[in-house]
Protein backbone atom coordinates (compact mmCIF):
# COMPACT_ATOMS: atom_id res chain seq x y z
CA UNK A 1 0.00 0.00 0.00
CA UNK A 2 2.82 2.17 0.78
CA UNK A 3 3.97 1.74 -2.80
CA UNK A 4 0.66 2.49 -4.20
CA UNK A 5 -0.12 5.69 -2.18
CA UNK A 6 3.30 6.82 -3.70
CA UNK A 7 2.27 5.63 -7.29
CA UNK A 8 -0.59 7.73 -6.32
CA UNK A 9 0.93 11.05 -5.38
CA UNK A 10 3.43 10.56 -8.20
CA UNK A 11 0.81 10.28 -10.96
CA UNK A 12 -1.27 13.70 -10.00
CA UNK A 13 -2.35 15.84 -12.50
CA UNK A 14 -5.04 17.75 -13.05
CA UNK A 15 -8.07 16.77 -15.10
CA UNK A 16 -9.55 18.25 -17.94
CA UNK A 17 -11.86 21.46 -17.41
CA UNK A 18 -9.88 21.63 -14.29
CA UNK A 19 -7.01 24.14 -16.10
CA UNK A 20 -7.01 27.70 -14.85
CA UNK A 21 -7.91 26.88 -11.22
CA UNK A 22 -6.02 26.99 -7.62
CA UNK A 23 -5.46 24.68 -5.07
CA UNK A 24 -8.28 25.93 -2.99
CA UNK A 25 -11.01 26.68 -5.65
CA UNK A 26 -10.44 22.64 -6.76
CA UNK A 27 -11.13 21.96 -2.75
CA UNK A 28 -13.58 23.82 -2.32
CA UNK A 29 -15.14 22.14 -5.29
CA UNK A 30 -14.51 19.14 -3.53
CA UNK A 31 -15.84 19.94 -0.34
CA UNK A 32 -19.36 20.75 -2.26
CA UNK A 33 -19.31 17.27 -4.05
CA UNK A 34 -18.75 15.60 -0.98
CA UNK A 35 -21.82 17.27 0.56
CA UNK A 36 -23.62 16.51 -2.06
CA UNK A 37 -22.46 12.91 -1.72
CA UNK A 38 -20.95 12.45 -5.49
CA UNK A 39 -17.70 11.26 -4.05
CA UNK A 40 -16.12 9.63 -7.30
CA UNK A 41 -16.39 14.10 -8.63
CA UNK A 42 -15.14 14.88 -4.83
CA UNK A 43 -12.36 12.51 -5.36
CA UNK A 44 -11.26 14.16 -9.23
CA UNK A 45 -11.52 17.69 -7.86
CA UNK A 46 -9.26 16.49 -5.15
CA UNK A 47 -6.68 15.07 -7.02
CA UNK A 48 -6.31 18.38 -8.97
CA UNK A 49 -5.94 20.40 -5.53
CA UNK A 50 -3.35 17.92 -4.54
CA UNK A 51 -1.40 17.97 -8.20
CA UNK A 52 -0.69 21.75 -7.33
CA UNK A 53 -0.37 21.16 -3.63
CA UNK A 54 1.00 17.76 -3.00
CA UNK A 55 2.85 18.69 0.11
CA UNK A 56 -0.27 19.96 1.85
CA UNK A 57 -1.06 17.30 5.30
CA UNK A 58 -4.05 18.67 5.19
CA UNK A 59 -5.80 18.76 1.99
CA UNK A 60 -4.48 15.11 2.08
CA UNK A 61 -6.51 14.15 5.14
CA UNK A 62 -8.97 15.97 4.14
CA UNK A 63 -9.51 13.49 0.59
CA UNK A 64 -9.16 10.80 3.04
CA UNK A 65 -12.40 11.22 5.24
CA UNK A 66 -14.04 12.41 2.05
CA UNK A 67 -13.36 9.35 0.59
CA UNK A 68 -14.46 7.69 3.63
CA UNK A 69 -17.73 8.74 3.80
CA UNK A 70 -18.51 7.25 0.59
CA UNK A 71 -21.07 4.25 1.42
CA UNK A 72 -20.20 0.71 0.50
CA UNK A 73 -17.75 1.72 -1.81
CA UNK A 74 -14.53 -0.45 -1.06
CA UNK A 75 -12.79 1.40 -3.94
CA UNK A 76 -13.35 4.81 -2.93
CA UNK A 77 -12.06 3.68 0.57
CA UNK A 78 -9.13 2.13 -0.85
CA UNK A 79 -7.98 5.36 -2.54
CA UNK A 80 -8.68 7.10 0.89
CA UNK A 81 -6.17 5.16 2.54
CA UNK A 82 -4.07 5.35 0.07
CA UNK A 83 -4.53 9.76 1.29
CA UNK A 84 -4.04 9.13 4.57
CA UNK A 85 -0.49 6.95 4.14
CA UNK A 86 0.33 10.24 2.09
CA UNK A 87 -0.47 12.13 5.10
CA UNK A 88 1.31 10.03 7.13
CA UNK A 89 4.32 10.11 5.43
CA UNK A 90 3.92 14.37 5.52
CA UNK A 91 3.14 14.88 9.16
CA UNK A 92 5.32 16.19 11.66
CA UNK A 93 4.03 16.07 14.79
CA UNK A 94 2.33 13.73 17.59
CA UNK A 95 -0.93 14.84 16.64
CA UNK A 96 -1.03 14.65 12.95
CA UNK A 97 0.59 11.47 12.66
CA UNK A 98 -2.04 10.28 15.63
CA UNK A 99 -4.69 11.75 13.13
CA UNK A 100 -3.42 10.18 9.72
CA UNK A 101 -3.52 7.00 11.30
CA UNK A 102 -6.88 7.27 12.93
CA UNK A 103 -8.35 8.31 9.01
CA UNK A 104 -6.62 4.99 8.03
CA UNK A 105 -7.59 3.25 10.43
CA UNK A 106 -10.91 4.07 9.18
CA UNK A 107 -10.63 4.10 5.30
CA UNK A 108 -9.32 0.32 5.89
CA UNK A 109 -11.93 -0.65 8.10
CA UNK A 110 -14.05 0.71 5.39
CA UNK A 111 -12.42 -0.98 2.27
CA UNK A 112 -12.55 -4.38 4.42
CA UNK A 113 -8.94 -4.47 5.77
CA UNK A 114 -10.10 -5.12 9.19
CA UNK A 115 -6.86 -6.17 10.96
CA UNK A 116 -4.94 -3.31 9.24
CA UNK A 117 -7.41 -0.83 10.44
CA UNK A 118 -7.50 -2.75 13.97
CA UNK A 119 -3.78 -2.41 13.93
CA UNK A 120 -3.83 1.45 12.48
CA UNK A 121 -6.39 2.56 14.86
CA UNK A 122 -3.95 0.72 17.81
CA UNK A 123 -0.81 2.90 16.60
CA UNK A 124 -3.12 6.23 16.48
CA UNK A 125 -4.13 5.52 20.62
CA UNK A 126 -0.29 4.59 21.68
CA UNK A 127 0.58 7.88 19.95
CA UNK A 128 -2.52 10.07 21.26
CA UNK A 129 -5.62 8.71 23.28
CA UNK A 130 -8.41 10.18 21.91
CA UNK A 131 -12.38 9.29 23.07
CA UNK A 132 -13.84 8.91 20.19
CA UNK A 133 -11.10 7.18 18.27
CA UNK A 134 -11.13 4.55 20.99
CA UNK A 135 -14.62 4.35 20.74
CA UNK A 136 -14.20 3.55 16.63
CA UNK A 137 -11.41 1.07 18.13
CA UNK A 138 -13.07 -1.25 20.36
CA UNK A 139 -16.17 -1.14 17.64
CA UNK A 140 -14.19 -2.42 14.91
CA UNK A 141 -12.07 -4.79 17.53
CA UNK A 142 -15.93 -6.12 18.72
CA UNK A 143 -16.55 -6.66 14.54
CA UNK A 144 -13.82 -7.74 13.53
CA UNK A 145 -11.33 -9.01 15.86
CA UNK A 146 -9.93 -11.51 17.25
CA UNK A 147 -13.33 -13.94 17.70
CA UNK A 148 -14.66 -17.44 17.30
CA UNK A 149 -15.97 -17.65 13.61
CA UNK A 150 -17.19 -21.17 13.50
CA UNK A 151 -17.10 -24.74 14.76
CA UNK A 152 -17.08 -28.28 14.10
CA UNK A 153 -17.82 -31.23 15.03
CA UNK A 154 -15.52 -34.87 14.47
CA UNK A 155 -18.27 -37.82 15.04
CA UNK A 156 -16.80 -40.05 12.65
CA UNK A 157 -13.96 -41.40 15.10
CA UNK A 158 -14.11 -43.88 17.80
CA UNK A 159 -13.46 -40.91 19.90
CA UNK A 160 -15.16 -38.00 19.06
CA UNK A 161 -14.16 -34.04 19.60
CA UNK A 162 -15.45 -30.88 19.10
CA UNK A 163 -13.48 -28.17 17.32
CA UNK A 164 -13.31 -24.25 17.26
CA UNK A 165 -12.18 -21.99 14.30
CA UNK A 166 -10.79 -18.25 15.40
CA UNK A 167 -10.23 -15.48 13.45
CA UNK A 168 -6.43 -15.63 13.76
CA UNK A 169 -3.70 -17.47 14.21
CA UNK A 170 -3.23 -19.03 17.36
CA UNK A 171 0.49 -18.96 19.45
CA UNK A 172 2.75 -21.43 17.76
CA UNK A 173 4.25 -22.07 21.79
CA UNK A 174 4.35 -20.99 25.27
CA UNK A 175 0.66 -20.75 25.37
CA UNK A 176 -1.34 -23.07 27.75
CA UNK A 177 -4.56 -23.12 25.35
CA UNK A 178 -6.25 -25.70 28.03
CA UNK A 179 -6.31 -23.49 30.66
CA UNK A 180 -8.76 -21.37 28.75
CA UNK A 181 -11.32 -23.73 27.90
CA UNK A 182 -14.04 -25.56 29.86
CA UNK A 183 -16.17 -28.34 29.16
CA UNK A 184 -19.41 -28.32 31.24
CA UNK A 185 -17.54 -26.24 33.78
CA UNK A 186 -14.41 -28.04 33.98
CA UNK A 187 -11.00 -28.81 32.36
CA UNK A 188 -11.67 -30.93 29.72
CA UNK A 189 -9.63 -34.14 29.39
CA UNK A 190 -7.90 -33.21 26.39
CA UNK A 191 -6.86 -30.24 24.39
CA UNK A 192 -5.44 -29.63 21.26
CA UNK A 193 -4.37 -26.14 20.14
CA UNK A 194 -3.02 -25.58 16.35
CA UNK A 195 -3.07 -22.92 13.57
CA UNK A 196 -6.49 -21.11 13.81
CA UNK A 197 -8.45 -24.14 15.91
CA UNK A 198 -8.54 -25.18 19.25
CA UNK A 199 -10.27 -29.08 19.45
CA UNK A 200 -12.05 -30.42 22.90
CA UNK A 201 -11.10 -34.53 22.27
CA UNK A 202 -12.19 -37.39 24.75
CA UNK A 203 -16.11 -36.78 24.21
CA UNK A 204 -18.75 -39.48 23.96
CA UNK A 205 -21.53 -40.03 21.29
CA UNK A 206 -24.55 -39.00 21.50
CA UNK A 207 -23.46 -36.81 24.69
CA UNK A 208 -24.28 -32.62 25.17
CA UNK A 209 -21.86 -30.71 26.36
CA UNK A 210 -20.93 -27.13 26.93
CA UNK A 211 -18.02 -25.50 25.57
CA UNK A 212 -16.48 -22.57 26.90
CA UNK A 213 -14.07 -20.15 26.49
CA UNK A 214 -12.43 -17.60 28.80
CA UNK A 215 -11.43 -13.93 28.06
CA UNK A 216 -7.96 -13.43 27.76
CA UNK A 217 -7.00 -16.38 25.93
CA UNK A 218 -4.11 -15.49 23.41
CA UNK A 219 -3.49 -14.78 19.68
CA UNK A 220 -0.69 -14.66 16.98
CA UNK A 221 -1.82 -11.21 16.39
CA UNK A 222 -0.81 -9.70 20.10
CA UNK A 223 -4.56 -9.42 20.24
CA UNK A 224 -6.39 -11.52 23.62
CA UNK A 225 -10.52 -13.07 22.99
CA UNK A 226 -11.98 -10.09 24.55
CA UNK A 227 -15.23 -11.66 26.02
CA UNK A 228 -16.25 -15.18 26.94
CA UNK A 229 -17.66 -17.64 24.27
CA UNK A 230 -19.64 -20.35 25.35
Amino acid sequence: MTADARAFRDNLALASGQEGQGAESLASLGRIETASSRFDEALAAYKGALSLAPDDFFLWIETAESMGRANNNSYLAGQGALAAINAYQLSRTTETRARALAVLADTLDKSGSYRAGINAYKASLDLKDDVAIRSAYLGLRARQGFRVVNHTIDSDSATPRACVEFSEPLVKSGADYASFVTLDGAAPKAVEAKDRQICIEGLTHGQRYKIAFRPGLPSAVDEPLAAAVR
